[in-house]
C-alpha cells in the first residue's frame, strides 16, 4: 500500500490530525485540516485505521495560516490553524468528548481565553542530545528523533533571551558523556531560572558551562538529580547560583516558586480560569485537592471559611506553606499527603472540593470516595479531556454538571484545559 491516494479530510480529531477516510476505515493525517484535500501515503495499517503521510496538498482550508519554519510544528501541532478555528475547534472537541464518553449533552460555556497566542510561555524544558555535536531541541511526538530549537515561538522573550546564550554555549561546551538530559526555564517578567536536570551528581561539564551564564537576568541556577528516565524532573534539586526560588507575581498574591513546584505556565489566562473557580464556588469549607502551591486555595480564601490544599510534592508543599505566610492568609491549611490518602479525613469538613488533578485524572480509591461520602459541589480543573469526562461518567451517578468551561490554555497547541462544576443530586 505504497502507492499514494488522493484523500480528503473530513474532519479534525482531539489530536489535531485530518480524519480521512479509505476502503472503510479511518485514515489520521497529520498536518491536513477539516475539507482540505491532499496526496497522501499509508504508513501503518492497523486493525481499525491507518496512520497517513501527507505528501502533497491540492486544496487548501480558508482557515490555514502558513507557517515558515515547520519544525515549529513538533511542539505547536496547530500553528497552521487559525486562531479563531482553534478555539471552535476546542469547543467542539470538548462537545464531542462528553457525548462519546459519558453519554451527555452538555451546554458549554464561552471559553476562556486572551488575544496572546504568541510568547505566553513562562516555562519550557527542552532535551539535549549528544550526537556529532551537541543539540537542544524538542523530540518529535512518539519518536526519538530531536529537533534542535533555537527560536521558541510560544516562549516568553526573556527566556528566549535564555535559550540563545544556552545555544551558544553549547557551541562552545562539548559534552563528555550523557549525563545531562534536560533544560528547564522558568520565567516571570525578566527573571529567569534554569534547571540542568542530570542523571546523576556528578556532571562535569558543570562548572564550565555556569560560567558562560552570567546573565543579569538569570536569578537561579539548579541541577536536578532524576530518578527515571520518563520524567523530566526528580525529587531532589541543588541550587548553584542565584536565589532559592523565582517569586512570580499573580493576582495581587506573590508565590516563591521553587523547581519542582508547578505553577500555572501561562499566567493571563490561569488568572480568568482562577477567576471562574472564585465565581463557581458556593461552598465555605473548600478542599484544595492536588493544590501545588495551594495557588487556587489561596487565591479562593478571601470567598470561604477554611480551605484544606492537599499536595504531595514537598518544593510545593515548601514554596505553599512560605506564599501563605508571605500572603498574610489566614485560613488555608496546608497538608502533605497524597489526595487518595488525605481526603476521606476532610470530607466531613468541606462541603466543596475544587480538583486540579494531574493528566492522569481522579484515582479509583477517590472517586470511590466521592461516591461514598459526597459533598455538595465539585469544581474539577482539568488539563485532559478524556480523563476529565471518564472520571465524571463514574460520578455522574450522584452528580450533576452544571457548567463547563474550556480555557485556552495554549495556542497552537493540542492541549485543553476544561473547568467543570458538578453538584450533588
Amino acid at each position: 500500500m505504497n502507492e499514494p491516494i488522493m484523500l480528503t479530510a473530513l474532519d479534525l480529531d482531539y489530536q489535531g490530525q485530518g480524519v480521512c477516510r479509505y476502503q472503510d476505515k479511518v485514515v489520521f493525517v497529520k498536518g491536513m485540516l477539516k475539507g482540505e484535500t491532499g496526496l497522501v501515503r499509508i504508513l501503518k495499517d492497523k486493525k481499525s485505521y491507518f496512520i497517513g503521510e501527507l505528501l502533497n496538498l491540492k486544496t487548501r482550508s480558508n482557515q490555514r495560516v502558513d507557517v515558515s519554519n515547520p519544525d515549529d510544528l513538533h511542539y505547536a501541532p496547530l500553528l497552521h490553524l487559525s486562531v479563531p478555528a482553534q478555539l471552535e475547534w476546542q469547543q467542539k472537541i470538548t462537545e464531542e468528548t462528553f457525548r462519546k464518553i459519558a453519554k451527555m449533552d452538555v451546554s458549554i460555556d464561552p471559553i476562556l481565553y486572551d488575544k496572546r497566542d504568541l510568547g505566553y510561555r513562562n516555562k519550557i524544558t527542552v532535551h539535549v542530545v549528544k550526537q556529532e555535536r551537541l543539540r537542544i531541541g524538542v523530540f518529535a511526538s512518539q519518536s526519538h528523533r530531536l529537533y534542535p530549537i533555537k527560536h521558541m515561538i510560544l516562549a516568553a522573550d526573556v527566556i528566549q533571551k535564555a535559550l540563545d546564550k544556552l545555544n551558544e554555549v553549547f557551541q562552545m561546551v562539548s559534552l563528555q558523556d550523557d549525563t545531562l538530559k534536560h533544560i528547564t526555564i522558568r520565567s516571570h517578567q525578566q527573571k529567569v531560572m534554569i534547571i540542568f536536570s542530570t542523571t546523576q551528581k556528578t556532571w562535569i561539564e558543570k562548572d564550565t558551562i555556569l560560567a558562560h551564564l552570567n546573565l543579569p537576568f538569570i536569578t537561579s541556577i539548579y541541577q536536578n538529580i532524576l530518578d527515571s528516565d520518563f520524567e523530566n524532573l526528580g525529587k531532589e534539586s541543588i541550587r548553584l547560583y542565584g536565589e532559592e526560588a523565582l517569586e512570580i507575581q499573580f493576582g495581587g498574591l506573590k508565590f516563591p516558586v521553587k523547581p519542582g513546584a508547578f505553577f500555572q505556565v501561562n499566567t493571563p489566562v490561569a488568572l480568568k480560569m482562577y477567576e471562574k473557580v472564585k465565581a463557581l464556588i458556593t461552598g465555605k469549607n473548600v478542599i484544595d485537592a492536588y493544590a501545588g502551591m495551594a495557588s487556587i486555595g489561596q487565591f479562593i480564601s478571601s470567598n470561604v471559611d477554611q480551605v484544606y490544599a492537599i499536595e504531595s510534592n514537598h518544593d510545593a508543599v515548601e514554596s505553599a506553606k512560605l506564599s501563605i505566610e508571605n500572603n498574610r492568609i489566614k485560613n488555608v491549611e496546608v497538608i502533605e499527603n497524597d489526595v487518595a490518602l488525605a481526603i476521606e479525613q476532610y470530607l466531613s469538613k468541606a462541603d466543596t472540593i475544587v480538583f486540579d488533578p494531574p493528566r492522569s485524572g481522579l484515582d479509583d480509591t477517590t472517586k470511590a470516595m466521592l461516591l461514598e461520602k459526597p459533598v455538595s459541589e465539585i469544581i474539577y480543573v482539568s488539563c485532559d479531556l478524556k480523563t476529565l469526562v471518564r472520571d465524571i461518567n463514574t460520578l455522574k451517578t450522584i452528580y450533576k454538571v452544571t457548567s463547563v468551561t474550556p480555557v485556552k490554555m495554549f495556542f497552537h497547541t493540542v492541549e485543553t484545559e476544561t473547568i467543570v462544576r458538578l453538584e450533588k443530586m
